[in-house]
């Protein structure tokens, strides 16, 4: 049969259309029988005696290889896949943790010969772990790099292999003439040109020797470094390397790098370094600062990272021509494993490593979007891909060539060593006789077989768009049980899919044929001849372009976990005939342009034919730009005071003393300008903030609000309280560090004295409970403004509603008229938000108030009350966690719409009509304390969000009742909590996302807002044509950082601006297009008029100065 393959070139781009290379009658069968039948999966597992590929990485399990010293004994090992011969076909080199590392030649048609022991890789000692091919010497072949390391190795058995190619299909071990015979314990590397000088430099991921290390050992590994465990940089020296880690930046380095990836993530012509690191020491992201030199900058640039991070890949998941990162973790998918083999947080511990220099670190897989110039949010939960248990190698390629990069994933660790029950019986036994009187030998093979087996199936995640993913690996054909570790792919029949290769742990590897080839999606194929010294063009970037879409990458082999893949270029194109151009970038700076490229087709990019780069910088004009520190000379900083929020309430999802700053806008001195308040957390007095003519702010000094620091600020208003047309102010104080009926959770009324100062104050009525917001209308109709006043919470008792109040303005008086207006409105739920607008065009304003358990509620005036429609206008079931809550005439067709910010769709936690997420609250234990418990429907019963040990804190007892995890973990709710649970509160919530609502006959139909304002809670909306193209438009900020430690916090919005069409849609923008970042703990967001006639958007971000842009 002919072969598939790229055959050398005579010009310099070869375009071979695919349809030519497929003329077997065999292959036009298999074509006919498979064409688009849904009942196919995608892959083909081939099996050993069809493919030759017999290699299994077995692994003894004896006190030598013992995972309670040895805690990476089943980690186990890489696959490489490069062409070692240059015949046109892909061969694959397989590391075996003890037994001989393979190495096998392709044939072509999926048929691999075993030539180990002809091409000289004799076994060699040691722990193999990670493996590289690349063209280490420049001759033009492809050449192996083999990384050791285990436990108790000696320096000869660690020192790293490099097999230098012969040209006749023979190796020669040749790492000490090279320089790269590291003795660390190496874990994986990466050949990469650091520097633009086009050669190959590499990047080294070693290890501490030991295991366990608490974060105090950690910090002392990372001041005092050892060169056996730190990582290293070496140089290309003229075709020798050099380590010179230390002197370029790589310092401070103490860290597990199971994974490592090269970037350039900021897109500024330097290659970054990404290293994903397990245990307690963050991850590492290396920005490089040009000629090498690097800053590591993870924490600037990362909200959050995966506390136990393993395998990563680099890539453009959602084509908007930033490279996102996939970082893997170690959470069960299910329920009932979850509880039994995750570890439960340690709130000490992960306060400890946030004061100490590590990071805010999640136990579950992370998709971090770039959001443009390498700054990251992780999007993970909103995506799908969170929980696939113990994983290591991530490949973000696409495998079904529809356009769209797909996540595939291995997972698998051959001992549940994270089993609670397990690890109790572990315990026990050690305590034991018998333990004492057993050899070494019998004790590690009787505690081994505590630890069970079980195997669980990879993941192979379709990407849906707009960053959705679905796991397809059964329906694929990827849904074989096994414990699998490093991955692959490779075009190995070079039909223009990528197919799998998977090295498991005690079974044989995995070969996955891609059918792909079957189906009418189109594909492009590069192959990249670099200069000599960068053979494969290691670090090219490549876009294409078609119609409006692009499609990114940087080319990349070291992806993953332990391995790196084929180093060819390939693009899915879905139905696309044709390509409009193929631009490729070279490290250099040298380009290519390529114009109307077919699809399907192989292209060879030759370095020698490139241009020198003409200068395409253009200046864009954003939306908005920070003014911040151009218009204060003194910025605003909230600071948050201090206060254990779950030491009453151990099971709280979330902190509810954080809720500040509150910011009110208004012009106070009747100069024409806007000024604005900012409230405080207690402890620190808020601020007055006057606009000058010239557009600066100046803070001005009020002896009044420097004496009520003791009050947290969460809301505020200026109003004109006593018809003395100057603009009073109203601050609603809340919190939760107060107990109930505390003088300080009073609101305070400041009089304005006609010159913008504040010398009266009056301390409104006290409910006795926390506050939310407050909103002046005139209830009543008679021409000044009347309040309500949301109700927050009742300190110590969530989710108790606490009292909502009406204050009618009585000549400047405002007394409580809630139970004669609105008696349902006095404990109507945990409010956070109200405005008061005309919704349904009747000429009749609606109140309309959100809140945390709460539907969208509505109350009418009828008959000179308040009374609550909000199910005849079918917002039922709409119970969320909202935030905000602003009306806008979005559509300008003079009926208004509501914009309501949400909890977003990028958490922990579900809801919906079928499955609510529910909260069940009572003195269970009757200590006089209100417990609580989060559930959610797990296969039909109600089951808790915590775990056993946490929820013992909460109900003491609970532990002695539940003798094993996995009785809790198969519990329901009613067993574990008892018959008190029919007394209890009950809310649900149904809808988590952030909607749009439209009011059509009296009707709301709730939108969701566009994807990415789902990514993070939003807490405040501003409207308005920030284009100047007679649409109305949206600006938006939230994140929600106050989650208790075991729930990511919200964190992934960066604020976004939606651009308004003529057709009623709104588009987002990047941050780039937009000038609008705020990446903080926003709490408000507010419109403000500048001198100019601009518009500026202030944001009050909790814990953290203010920010104020200019549109």
């Amino acid at each position: 049969m002919f072969l598939h393959r790229f055959l050398a070139p005579k010009t310099v781009i070869i375009v071979l259309s695919i349809s030519f290379l497929f003329h077997s009658c065999e292959d036009k069968e298999m074509a006919q029988k498979m064409k688009n039948t849904k009942e196919t999966p995608l892959f083909k597992l081939v099996q050993p005696e069809d493919s030759g590929i017999k290699f299994k990485n077995t692994i003894a399990e004896n006190y030598d290889n013992f995972f309670a010293i040895f805690n990476y004994v089943y980690n186990g090992a890489g696959v490489a896949v490069a062409d070692i011969n240059n015949d046109g076909l892909s061969d694959i080199y397989f590391t075996a943790n003890e037994a001989p590392d393979r190495i096998y030649l392709n044939r072509g048609n999926f048929i691999f010969d075993d030539i180990t022991d002809s091409a000289n890789i004799s076994k060699q000692d040691g722990w193999h772990n990670g493996v590289v091919m690349a063209d280490v010497n420049a001759d033009g072949l492809t050449d192996i790099y083999i990384c050791r390391g285990g436990w108790q190795d000696t320096p000869q058995e660690r020192s790293n292999l490099l097999y230098i190619n012969q040209g006749d299909n023979t190796f020669k071990e040749s790492a000490v003439e090279y320089g790269l015979a590291d003795e660390g314990f190496s874990v994986m590397a990466s050949f990469f040109d650091m520097d633009n000088d086009n050669d190959l430099d590499l990047y080294l991921t070693n290890r501490p020797e030991h295991f366990f290390l608490n974060y105090q050992q950690v910090l002392a590994g990372k001041a005092n470094e050892d060169d056996l465990y730190r990582d290293k940089l070496y140089i290309n020296n003229n075709g020798k390397f050099d380590e010179v880690g230390q002197q370029k930046g790589i310092n401070g380095n103490f860290g597990y790098g199971l994974g490592l990836v090269t970037s350039d993530v900021d897109k500024d012509g330097q290659v970054d370094l990404f290293v994903a690191n397990d245990y307690l020491e963050r991850d590492y992201l290396y920005m490089n600062q040009g000629k090498g030199n690097f800053s590591e900058q993870l924490k600037s640039r990362f909200n959050h990272i995966p506390f136990y991070a393993m395998g990563v890949d680099i890539a453009d998941l959602d084509n908007d021509g930033w490279e996102d990162i996939v970082q893997l973790e170690m959470m069960p998918e299910d329920y009932e494993r979850s509880k039994t083999t995750m570890a439960d947080m340690n709130t000490q511990l992960f306060n400890s490593m946030k004061n100490n220099g590590f990071h805010y670190q999640y136990m579950h897989n992370m998709l971090q979007k770039n959001r443009g110039d390498g700054f990251f949010s992780d999007v993970s939960q909103y995506s799908g891909i969170a929980k696939t248990d113990w994983s290591w190698a991530c490949l973000a390629s696409d495998f079904d060539n529809d356009g769209l990069r797909d996540i595939f994933i291995t997972n698998g660790f051959k001992r549940d060593i994270w089993d609670k029950d397990a690890t109790i019986k572990f315990r026990q036994y050690m305590q034991s006789a018998q333990a004492a009187q057993r050899s070494n030998e019998e004790n590690a093979q009787h505690i081994i077989s505590l630890f069970k087996q079980n195997k669980i199936s990879n993941y192979l995640y379709k990407n849906q768009g707009d960053l959705k993913f679905t796991n397809m690996s059964k329906a694929w054909g990827l849904d074989q049980q096994s414990f699998s570790n490093g991955a692959a792919t490779a075009d190995l029949d070079n039909d223009g899919d990528l197919d799998l290769i998977v090295n498991n742990v005690d079974d044989p590897a995995f070969l996955y044929e891609n059918l792909s080839n079957t189906t009418e999606n189109k594909f492009l194929k590069i192959k990249l001849k670099g200069p000599a010294t960068n053979k494969d063009g290691l670090g090219t970037k490549i876009t294409l372009k078609t119609n409006d879409s692009i499609q990114f990458h940087e080319f990349k082999t070291v992806r993953g976990y332990l391995s790196s893949v084929e180093p060819i270029v390939h693009f899915g194109l879905g139905k696309i005939s044709k390509i409009d151009s193929v631009s490729i970038v070279w490290p250099d700076g040298k380009e290519h342009l390529i114009q109307n490229v077919a699809s399907s087709s192989n292209l060879i990019i030759d370095y020698k034919e490139a241009k020198q780069p003409v200068d395409k910088s253009i200046t864009k004009q954003t939306l908005f730009k920070d003014v911040t520190n151009t218009s204060f000379s003194s910025v605003y900083e909230h600071r948050e005071n201090e206060f254990d929020d779950f030491r009453i309430q151990v099971l709280l999802p979330h902190k509810l003393s954080t809720q500040g700053p509150g910011i009110a806008v208004g012009d106070i001195n009747n100069d024409g300008l806007e000024d604005f308040y900012v409230g405080g957390a207690s402890g620190s007095p808020g601020a007055i903030y006057q606009q000058t003519a010239s557009g600066s702010f100046v803070k001005k000094d009020h002896p009044i609000l420097l004496n009520d620091a003791k009050y947290e600020d969460v809301d505020a208003v200026f109003f004109d309280a006593d018809n003395d047309q100057d603009l009073d102010l109203y601050v609603v104080s809340g919190g939760n560090e107060f107990s109930q009926n505390s003088p300080l959770l009073k609101d305070r009324l400041y009089l304005n004295n006609g010159k913008g100062l504040f010398t009266e104050k009056r301390e409104m009525m006290i409910s006795g409970e926390s506050g939310g917001c407050v909103l002046p209308f005139d209830v009543d109709s008679d021409g000044d403004l009347d309040l309500f006043v949301g109700g927050r919470l009742v300190p110590g008792q969530y989710p108790k509603a606490p009292k909502s109040l009406i204050l009618l303005n009585d000549n400047g008086n405002f007394n409580d008229v809630t139970k004669e207006l609105a008696p349902e409105l006095e404990h109507i739920g945990m409010v956070t938000d109200a405005t008061y607008a005309d919704i349904d065009g009747d000429n009749t304003k609606e109140l309309i108030i959100v809140g945390e358990w709460m539907p969208i509620t509505i109350f009418k005036a009828n008959n000179g009350k308040l009374q609550n429609e909000t199910t005849s206008y079918g917002l039922g079931k709409t119970n969320g966690w909202y935030n905000c809550i602003t009306v806008a005439d979005l559509d300008q067709d003079g009926i208004n719409e509501l914009l309501v910010g949400n909890l977003g769709l990028n958490y922990k936690f579900t809801a919906s009509d079928k499955k609510p997420f529910k909260v069940f609250a009572s003195d269970f234990d009757q200590n006089g304390t209100n417990d609580i418990f989060l559930a959610k429907d797990y296969k039909g019963r109600q089951v808790p969000i915590r775990g056993l040990q946490c929820s013992s804190e909460q109900l003491p007892g609970l532990d002695r009742k539940f003798q094993t995890f996995t009785q809790f973990s198969k519990s329901n709710l009613r067993q574990i909590i008892g018959e008190g649970i029919d007394n209890a509160l009950q809310l649900n919530a149904y809808e988590f996302a952030s909607v749009i609502i439209r009011f059509n006959d009296g009707n709301a139909k709730l939108t969701p807002l566009p994807y990415p304002a789902q990514f993070s809670s939003i807490n405040g909306f501003v409207t308005g044509d920030f284009n100047a193209d007679g649409v109305m438009d949206i600006a938006l900020a939230g994140n929600k950082f106050e989650s208790e430690i075991e729930t990511t916090r919200a964190d992934a919005s960066v604020g976004l601006i939606l651009l308004g069409t003529k057709e009623g849609h709104f588009k987002p923008q990047n941050r780039l297009t937009s000038g609008f970042f705020a990446p903080k703990n926003v709490k408000a967001l507010k419109s403000i008029n500048l001198n100019n006639g601009k518009t500026g958007l202030l944001v009050g971000n909790n814990d953290d100065e203010i920010q104020l842009f200019k549109n």
